[in-house]
């Protein structure tokens, strides 16, 4: 086995090149097309990375089995067959032991079967011609070869195959950081009330502003296509009314268009990483408040309690509060909290 790393290592820089490549594909620019430019110009790339993205897992594959003198127990993460792909990926890294190379088989397995069936979508998504269809398929793709691609570096780099080139972020993570995102959003645009005729078009503005600045983030593309198509077009017509009527009465319309968009966003909280991690995390924070002798909370206190940030409004005005570090502040926000979890779908 002590050749092993150079055989499987020799995949190391194809994997790299390839994922630059799916990197470099930036989904916002394509989100405004017309659904005939989608199909000429975003569905090919995506088609050719797909075809390329599977054709290093499977040689991946094949490589891993020849690695691997002895066949391994079968996998736990395998025998989940009703996980989602992200969620499974993600289990996997998780139970990777330090030098272990199940992992890498398990992740270019799941990759593999998953790719296949996203290229079979993307094959029939054309007929449709519609922006929408095209533009969630290709990112839903791109998403998935990101993943799969990111997990393998980290499974290559956790068995002594050289450092990670990419960084690896778990669905929780990209969770936490939408909603925080959508927190942001929620605060800047809703802050100051419901406007007034005369100050409409200053609101209004500075609502795109802030839509604009969302765009530009980092996570944006991590938000659903839906949310990001419908965010685009409150965008658009923001533009249209800010530029050429300015009439009170289609402003209001607007504002409240605006208004139940965002509200929509707290959706996010169903995401099934976000429920398990709020019922968690809420729960610990309960137990660690019972305890607790004195008035402030400790740093490490204060920092579960930012992970609940997007929440909940009253959670995000006390996290912004001076008085967030004072214990009687919290009880009965977490006890309200805590009574409100049950069991929610994904809605990603």
């Amino acid at each position: 086995m002590a050749d092993r790393p150079s055989e499987l290592s020799k995949y190391k820089p194809a994997l790299a090149a390839l994922a630059d490549r799916v990197l470099a594909v930036d989904i916002r620019a394509y989100e405004s097309m017309h659904p005939d430019r989608l199909a000429s110009e975003l569905q090919p790339v995506v088609s050719e990375l797909l075809a390329a993205a599977n054709a290093l897992v499977a040689d991946l594959l094949v490589a891993h089995s020849s690695e691997v003198d002895m066949r391994p127990a079968e996998s736990d993460v395998l025998s989940a067959p009703y996980t989602a792909f992200e969620l499974a990926i993600d289990a996997a890294i998780a139970a990777q032991s330090t030098s272990s190379l199940q992992a890498v088989g398990d992740i270019a397995f799941l990759a593999h079967l998953e790719l296949r069936q996203r290229a079979d979508r993307l094959g029939r998504v054309t007929a449709c011609r519609s922006a929408f269809a095209i533009v969630g398929e290709c990112d839903s793709a791109l998403r998935r070869i990101r993943k799969a691609l990111t997990s393998i570096d980290v499974a290559f780099a956790r068995a002594g195959l050289g450092e990670t080139t990419f960084d690896f972020a778990s669905e929780l993570e990209v969770s936490l950081r939408v909603r925080r995102a959508c927190a942001k959003l929620r605060t800047r645009v809703l802050s100051g009330g419901e406007p007034t005729p005369e100050t409409l078009h200053a609101r209004l503005r500075s609502a795109g502003t802030a839509i604009a600045m969302l765009v530009g983030w980092e996570v944006y593309p991590s938000l659903r296509v839906r949310d990001r198509l419908q965010l685009r077009d409150i965008q658009r017509r923001i533009l249209e009314w800010l530029r050429h009527d300015k009439d009170p009465t289609a402003g209001l319309r607007l504002w409240q268009d605006l208004v139940a968009f965002i509200r929509m966003l707290t959706q996010v909280n169903r995401r099934q990483e976000l429920v398990e991690h709020d019922a968690r995390i809420t729960g610990e924070l309960r137990r660690r408040l019972s305890g607790v002798e004195g008035e402030s909370l400790s740093d490490a206190t204060l920092a579960l309690l930012a992970s609940l940030e997007g929440l909940d409004d009253e959670v995000d005005r006390l996290l912004a509060s001076a008085n967030r570090a004072r214990r009687d502040v919290w009880s009965a926000p977490l006890e309200r909290l805590t009574r409100g979890f049950t069991p929610a779908g994904d809605t990603r």
